[in-house]
């Protein structure tokens, strides 16, 4: 590149300074509305490549192009040109370099351009692609405690720890992620550790957090400019200085400031502040909320807010679009309000392991959720036992018993059973033992009960939990015994969740053709859906063949291999409760011609579909019991057949749908065909 001294009077005609504002940087007589600044991160799509927009105006008239020359580690990789389009004197122009999200530093030249002449107006460097993370609650969520690690691919919208009295904490500029104002906090900066070591990806974490606010102080908002200054619109203005194209989870982790005070209301501000969110971020994709841990306060307050608090965290993903949770509780290192740094740390590294699936493509989603309730039922007609069902897949582990030193400083033993609660009583223990399995927790009670809602965790402390210093405060320590899974998460605490009876199990038929087995079964009264499995030995894993709603009751499997033995079961489900498996077994030995009873096997039906005369018509003359089932198992034609060749059925009056054919021989042996009628 070249220029002369005459271009470059005029460009510096107008010169005044560099402008560092949001909205435009002026360098020269150019004004760019799109510029890269040092040390910023662009937002990469889905292909792991960012766009990095140079726009603007050019004041003065006679200039041909604007070009961008980008370099990767300082090395030329690419340049790109922009065609300047002038109105007068004033011209535009537009460009657009691509760079790879990646552990790299590109630095971008621009320039100004006349034939051979070109002037250089601007270098930005340290510029990089990856992944934007926002973390908004109170001191859990900004945790100042850390370590001694730090990457220059670890970033944030912040500033710099001075004493510069010019800089204020509103002031915004790119910086590494450990060692700014606002601070990203431990366990945010881990999470951009494990990001970076595990798959190269630079992150920029926005902390917007405040030891002790309440979720009130998070609604001072001002509809005509949300980036004015407030807790909230401070998060706004970084968030609108850093332009991200996408933010991949915007962190909520709040809760225990309402909990300390007792305040009610939290699920009408929480909704006041979700709308906030929604239309000031419009770039997150995800919303998580993180279900507070344990704050266990002395009963001397009437209805306490604790449990009602941390169930109403749990329960956004299925209240809010776009949300997902994520439990504290079991994190280690916990002293019932705070976590040591290692606390922190880990559950950093359990953030990561929760977004890294969906994000970075791991194969590790094994039990890197929270578990959570998904219902509660009585198993048994004395209502002597109770099932609780988490998500299918998660593998729950039932704790032993563990002993603290109490209050007294004699020996406390902590028992899990000891913090399921019925009807919201905290006070009495209900439950004689407890187990888990797979996804399931059954629960014995010590005598019969009527209870229709259960809770998990406790909102205050039992008699003799020992206390934080200072013991004024009435503050327990509570570590556990936690029902986990066997990654080591902890289950979502869960207040007053209503508890089913168990549906009746069902009554499974399995009837085989020359090709196929057809299953049938008459509905179970309030069951919305029923899931299919199967398997082909004893040994064999049963897999789901099919889950069906709605108000079928019969499905044909198709997918089978003779000489094999299929065993199938059934489970009846509503949104509350659940069925027991009922089993049928299928041998799909070959129907050999000299078999007894063979020859009378053989039949065919039609037209299929028909509107009118269905016509069976048998191989050899047949003896048997025809029969012809609805979609609900009912019966809607039986005949006795003697020696019959032929048979004929009027569907004409029946309601349009399909139907089974069902043909028992005189010695027992079934076979079955499905029908349609228009």
């Amino acid at each position: 590149m070249k220029f002369t001294h005459s271009k470059f009077f005029l460009l510096s005609f107008l010169f005044c300074w560099t402008i560092g504002s949001a909205n435009a940087q002026r360098i020269y007589s150019v004004v760019f509305d799109k510029l890269p600044k040092d040390m910023q991160l662009y937002a990469r799509a889905d292909d792991n490549l960012a766009d990095v927009p140079i726009s603007g105006i050019i004041e003065l008239p006679g200039w041909d192009h604007m070009s961008v020359v980008t370099f990767r580690n300082n090395v030329r990789i690419a340049y790109e040109k922009s065609a300047i389009t002038y109105t007068d004197t004033i011209g535009k122009f537009s460009m657009k370099p691509r760079i790879k999200a990646e552990m790299a530093d590109y630095s971008f030249e621009v320039y100004a351009c006349h034939k051979a002449d070109s002037v250089l107006m601007v270098r930005r460097n340290e510029v990089v692609a990856g992944d934007f993370y926002v973390i908004s609650g109170q001191s859990n969520a900004a945790a100042t405690v850390f370590g001694a690690w730090s990457s220059k691919y670890a970033r944030t919208i912040a500033r710099t720890p001075d004493n510069d009295p010019s800089i204020t904490p509103r002031d915004t500029n790119w910086t590494v992620a450990a060692w700014s104002w606002t601070y990203v906090g431990a366990w945010g900066l881990e999470m951009q550790k494990e990001i970076l070591e595990r798959d190269s990806i630079p992150t920029c974490v926005i902390n917007a957090s405040l030891p002790g606010a309440k979720i009130s102080q998070f609604l001072a908002r001002d509809p005509r400019d949300s980036t004015s200054f407030s807790l909230y619109g401070g998060l706004v203005k970084r968030v609108r200085v850093a332009r991200p194209a996408r933010i991949r989870a915007f962190i909520w982790m709040h809760g225990e400031q309402e909990v300390f005070e007792n305040i009610g209301n939290y699920a009408e501000e929480y909704d006041q502040l979700y709308k906030f969110w929604t239309h000031d971020f419009p770039e997150v994709e995800q919303y998580v909320v993180v279900q507070s841990n344990l704050i266990i306060l002395r009963n001397d307050t009437p209805n306490p807010v604790g449990g009602s608090v941390r169930d109403f965290l749990r329960r956004t993903k299925y209240l809010y679009p776009k949300t997902d949770h994520f439990a504290a509780i079991g994190t280690p290192d916990y002293d019932g309000v705070h976590y040591h740094r290692s606390g922190y740390e880990e559950f950093g590294r359990r953030m990561y392991r929760f977004f890294a699936p969906g994000i970075y493509g791991s194969k590790d989603s094994d039990n890197v959720r929270s578990p959570d309730i998904k219902k509660a039922f009585y198993t048994n007609a004395e209502k002597k036992e109770i099932t609780l069902i988490f998500e299918e897949g998660q593998q729950l582990k039932w704790p032993a018993d563990t002993t603290v030193k109490g209050q007294d400083g004699k020996p406390l033993v902590l028992s899990l059973k000891n913090f399921f609660f019925l009807d919201g009583d905290e006070k009495k223990a209900a439950f004689s033992a407890g187990k888990a399995e797979g996804n399931q927790v059954t629960l014995t009670l010590k005598e019969s009960s009527a209870a229709t809602k259960i809770s998990y965790l406790p909102s205050f402390y039992p008699d003799n939990l020992p206390l934080i210093e200072p013991f004024s405060f009435n503050i327990a320590i509570f570590t556990g015994p936690y029902l986990r899974n066997k990654r080591g998460l902890g289950a979502f605490s869960f207040d007053k969740v209503g508890i089913g009876v168990l549906l009746p199990n069902v009554a499974l038929s399995a009837n085989r053709t020359y090709n196929s087995v057809i299953l049938t079964w008459p509905a179970v009264e309030t069951a919305t859906s029923y899931v299919l499995q199967r398997k082909k030995s004893d040994s064999a894993p049963y897999e789901v063949l099919k889950t069906i709603t709605g108000q079928s009751l019969s499905f044909e499997d198709r997918d089978i291999e003779l000489n094999e033995t299929y065993t199938y079961r059934i489970q009846a489900f509503n949104d509350i409760s659940q069925s027991g498996y009922s089993t049928v077994s299928v041998d799909l030995s070959p129907i050999l011609g000299n078999e007894i009873g063979a020859k009378n096997m053989l039949w065919q039906m039609f037209p299929n579909p028909t509107d009118r005369l269905l016509r069976v018509e048998f191989k050899n003359a047949a003896t048997g019991t025809m029969a012809v089932f609805n979609t609900k198992g009912q019966v809607l034609h039986r005949k006795a057949l003697k020696a019959s060749r032929s048979e004929e059925i009027n569907v004409a009056d029946w309601p349009t749908g399909t139907y089974l054919l069902n043909f028992e021989n005189q010695d027992g042996v079934r076979t079955a065909q499905q029908f349609i009628k228009r």
